[in-house]
């Protein structure tokens, strides 16, 4: 009984990920602007992930900026759109091998600072957790360093960081926020770690 139940979800979520995948690649095939490849590609990313917010950041200057937004309050984007560290008189922070300083988890994923024995990093370098605001009250924040903490101060639970990484260069990252407590499944988790691989090949060819 259990096996035909579950049959034709499982049926719907394999046809949307072998949809997804093939809208990259006709959008490969067209090489596309960035912006406009992100645009495509958030749309994607929240089918796929489930969650309520989904946006792409896109390396720009010495920053990531967000290049597609979908869910998010303007507020919020307007707030963690930049996310390079300056100094009291404005001056951008680097750090000893001159990179612009980042900040907050969205930065630590972008530079490659999660630590894959953390439970809430991943072996390919992606940050998820079930509830923010819990990890953030717990003992192992300070594993974290210094966070704005606006994702749990918005009201998110949920939040996954996917690096867009690909021949160690970094495009830039998907960011998957959800006010409800464990939205990414381990299922969810591995098709957005496959959706930035993927996606990271497109950019390697759109942002040469």
């Amino acid at each position: 009984m259990a096996g035909p139940a579950h049959a034709p979800s499982t049926t719907r979520r394999l046809d949307l990920e072998r949809r997804a995948f093939l809208d990259l690649l006709r959008m490969a095939n067209t090489l596309a602007e960035p912006n406009e490849v992100a645009q495509q590609l958030v749309v994607l990313a929240r089918h796929l992930s489930g969650c309520e917010a989904v946006a792409i950041r896109l390396k720009s200057g010495p920053g990531y900026p967000y290049a597609a937004h979908l869910g998010f309050p303007k507020s919020f984007v307007s707030l963690e759109a930049d996310l390079c560290t300056s100094d009291e008189d404005g001056h951008l922070l680097r750090d000893v091998n001159r990179n612009p300083i980042l900040a907050c988890l969205c930065g630590k994923v972008l530079t490659g600072q999660m630590e894959q024995a953390q439970r809430f990093s991943t072996d390919r370098g992606s940050f998820v957790t079930p509830s923010i605001c819990n990890l953030l009250a717990s003992p192992e924040a300070q594993l974290l360093g210094r966070t704005r903490n606006r994702c749990c101060a918005a009201g998110y639970e949920t939040v996954g960081l996917f690096p867009i990484r690909r021949d160690d260069v970094t495009y830039g990252l998907i960011q998957c926020n959800d006010p409800k407590p464990g939205k990414l499944t381990a299922k969810s988790i591995d098709l957005m770690e496959h959706l930035a691989s993927s996606a990271a090949h497109l950019f390697q060819l759109t942002m040469a």
